[in-house]
C-alpha cells in the first residue's frame, strides 16, 4: 500500500509538474528532413504536440484520431507528431503510412522529451499563439477534449 501512494504521489508531482499559461520550453526539434524547429517558431497560431513513440499501441489509435482533427482545423492551428525515441526515418515513415496518419513529424531528443515532462505516450501538448501551455492530455481517446480547447483558442 505505502508503495502504491508513493507511486501515486510520483506520478501527480510528474503530471502538475509544469504550469498550464507558463510558457513552453524553447526548445529544439528536428523534421524529417533533418532542419532545425524550435518552439517559439510556432508562435502566433495555436499549435498541438503529439508526442509518440513507434510501438506504443495506444499511439497507434491516436495519431489517425488527431490527423482527423487536424484537417478540421485547417490552416487555424498547426499540428505535429512528436516522436521520441526513434531517430529513423524509415521506421517513422512507416509508422505513419500502417497507422494512416498524415501529421508532419517532429523528432525530439530527451532534452525535447525532459522539457514537456514526457512519461509516456501518447502525451499530447497545446500551446496557444504566444507559445503558453494550456492543455495537457495524457493518453488516448480525448478528442472532444482536444476540440473544446482548440475551439476555445480560436475564439480568443
Amino acid at each position: 500500500m505505502k508503495n502504491i501512494l508513493k507511486g501515486v504521489a510520483v506520478s501527480m508531482l510528474l503530471l502538475f509538474s509544469f504550469s498550464f499559461g507558463e510558457k513552453a520550453p524553447d526548445v529544439v526539434f528536428e523534421d524529417l528532413s533533418g532542419n532545425k524547429v524550435r518552439v517559439s517558431d510556432f508562435k502566433g497560431k495555436p499549435t498541438v504536440f503529439v508526442f509518440w513513440q513507434l510501438f506504443c499501441h495506444s499511439c497507434k489509435k491516436e495519431l489517425p484520431a488527431v490527423s482527423k482533427i487536424a484537417k478540421k482545423y485547417g490552416d487555424k492551428v498547426r499540428f505535429y507528431a512528436v516522436v521520441i525515441g526513434t531517430r529513423d526515418i524509415l521506421a517513422i515513415e512507416e509508422k505513419k503510412m500502417e497507422w494512416g496518419f498524415d501529421l508532419p513529424v517532429l523528432i525530439a531528443d530527451y532534452r525535447g522529451k525532459s522539457a514537456f515532462n514526457v512519461f509516456g505516450t501518447p502525451i499530447t501538448v497545446v500551446i496557444d499563439k504566444n507559445l503558453n501551455i494550456v492543455k495537457k492530455i495524457i493518453g488516448s481517446g480525448k478528442e472532444k477534449l482536444l476540440e473544446e480547447t482548440l475551439n476555445k483558442l480560436i475564439q480568443q
